[in-house]
């Protein structure tokens, strides 16, 4: 299974503790300010797939709802704070016990199920509604921008931003005193 990029194309493999972020370190890297240095992560239970958010400023959603982990299944639309993905691939078959038949893997064949290719028509419009929605929100005014949330920078950036704010604020106290004793 893999998410594929809606801007551009580029396919993201799914695998066990696979990382997306703006960070070179990250597995997934995803270049837009919309997403989170570390945002999300991906875990493998079984033979399913699990999206979690690491504290991200912007979220994850499945589908349009914002959530803070959820199952990937094929057919669904994977948002990353303004980045849209959707999710290609088979649905992984759910794991069991080994069978012990000497029956070979193709004996039974499976139908295989409707995902991501036939949608009735109320659903598309309702997924088409949902994505506009979407869109609105990220890339609405109140969207992180900038430093993003200060929380998720370094802390090196988080003291220099403090000194920085310190400076300003007794620059201000020493240039009211200054004009006070000028008058």
């Amino acid at each position: 299974m893999e998410l594929r990029r809606r801007e551009t194309g580029e396919n993201f493999d799914l695998v066990d503790g696979m990382v997306f972020g703006r960070l070179a370190s990250c597995e997934a890297t995803v270049d837009d300010g919309s997403i989170s240095r570390r945002h999300a992560e991906v875990k493998q239970t079984g033979r399913a797939f699990e999206l979690i958010d690491l504290g991200s400023s912007n979220g994850i959603f499945q589908n349009g709802q914002r959530k803070d982990r959820f199952l990937i299944r094929p057919g669904d639309l994977v948002t990353l704070g303004a980045v849209a993905f959707d999710v290609v691939g088979e649905a992984a078959a759910p794991a069991g016990p080994p069978s012990s038949s000497a029956a070979p893997a193709t004996a039974a064949p499976v139908a295989p199920t409707p995902t991501a290719d036939v949608k009735p028509a109320s659903k598309v419009s309702e997924t088409d509604r949902a994505r506009a929605r979407l869109r609105r929100e990220m890339t609405g005014d109140g969207r992180s921008r900038g430093l993003g949330d200060l929380s998720q920078q370094p802390l090196g950036i988080q003291v220099l931003i403090f000194a920085a704010c310190i400076g300003v604020m007794y620059g201000v106290v020493v240039g009211i005193r200054f004009l006070a004793g000028s008058l």
